[in-house]
């Protein structure tokens, strides 16, 4: 079976590890594995290690522009027909809109789309999100499959026509990280920042791209507000990305700057999980984040947006805090909650570890892609 993956970015964000994850497994195999990805980022140094084939299509963007999507276009195409797959897997809207297109006009039988995450569901004018759910719903007729995440968004899905018999909903799986135990992990935080965290400072912690929709601003208002009741609360975040100058000019204005600490990207930044307290996801729009399932696995209680399919991944009041997006105060509350109540923070990070190992299992979901691949 030859299977090409396609996605618009080459970051290392939730979609990037799925599809990593999937080739990495297929070509195991035996399968023959290819992805087709946008620029030259971790993906690709991770495919290349596995000597995974991978082309790089350097036009493709997230954002629209007709010059170069009609590049994207070409290069789609000139891919597919050098790789002559018999499945063209496609990962986020970009990528998936060109790739379906193309694999319709080459006559590929098998076109498999998963849904990261709706981009209507981000806070945006209401002609935009029209126009998105217009494009996305071309895509998915052109898709012979369609994967979704989560229920939420299944339950979207099934509101357009002409798409239901193609639904098929297979929740993440990830294998368990490798984690640093909490000392050595805390000290390779320290190592990174410069600075010196001893057994009274508290962490808290997010593992997340500097974009808008990962809601940020939000989380460092809410630690501003507790800051002077918790004084040796430290909050690190670890990524990068193009909201950096606005993240660091709050942090600044706050004055914020020993408390609040930017790591920029860190490589497998899941395996120091433990030096955490506390897990913040503070997004806007999630599809089902892999970092949950991360800090699930590493016992962590989670404080996280109820966005997305989050709500099928956290118990609110059991296995984490569930709070709305945009909410700094509902973020605030739920850090002081759980940082004056021990017995909360183990029962919470139990409670998450053992629903992950269980609902969010690596080897169901590989089963399910390839019932879907054989179908």
């Amino acid at each position: 079976m030859k299977i090409l993956h396609i996605i618009t970015k080459s970051n290392w964000g939730g979609a990037q590890k799925y599809v990593f994850d999937l080739a990495l497994y297929s070509h195991k195999k035996g399968d023959g594995t290819a992805v087709a990805l946008g620029g030259n980022g971790v993906l690709k140094e991770y495919l290349d290690k596995e000597g995974i084939r991978n082309h790089i299509i350097d036009s493709m963007t997230r954002d629209i522009n007709a010059g170069k999507d009609t590049l994207s276009l070409k290069k789609i195409f000139s891919i597919i027909k050098k790789e002559r797959p018999d499945i063209v897997h496609l990962h986020s809207p970009k990528a998936a809109g060109l790739g379906a297109f193309a694999s319709r006009l080459l006559g590929i039988k098998k076109i498999i789309y998963t849904v990261h995450g709706f981009a209507w569901n981000e806070a945006r004018p209401v002609h935009e999100k029209a126009s998105i759910a217009f494009f996305t719903w071309i895509t998915m007729l052109l898709s012979t499959h369609i994967i979704i995440l989560s229920e939420r968004e299944l339950g979207q899905a099934q509101l357009l026509p002409f798409v239901n018999k193609k639904l098929r909903l297979i929740p993440l799986g990830i294998n368990p990280p490798k984690f640093l135990i909490k000392k050595r992990a805390r000290e390779f935080l320290e190592s990174k920042s410069g600075k010196i965290f001893d057994s009274k400072v508290n962490i808290i912690g997010t593992i997340a791209e500097l974009h808008p929709n990962k809601g940020l601003l939000y989380a460092i208002n809410a630690f501003d507000k507790i800051k002077d009741k918790f004084p040796s609360l430290v909050y690190i975040i670890i990524g990068e990305g193009e909201q950096r100058e606005s993240i660091e000019k709050l942090i600044k204005e706050k004055n914020l700057n020993e408390r609040v600490i930017l790591l920029g990207n860190i490589e497998n930044a899941s395996q120091y999980l433990k030096a955490f307290g506390i897990f913040i996801l503070s997004s806007i729009k999630e599809g089902l984040p892999y970092v949950i399932l991360e800090a699930g696995h590493a016992g962590l209680p989670v404080i996280a947006t109820v966005v997305g399919g989050v709500g099928e991944m956290i118990d609110d009041m059991k296995s984490g805090i569930l709070i709305q997006s945009k909410k700094s105060e509902e973020i605030a509350s739920a850090i002081e909650l759980i940082l004056e109540n021990k017995k909360l923070q183990k029962e919470y990070g139990k409670n998450l570890e053992e629903k992950v190992k269980d609902k969010f299992n690596i080897d169901k979901m590989f089963q399910s892609i390839s019932l879907l691949y054989n179908l």
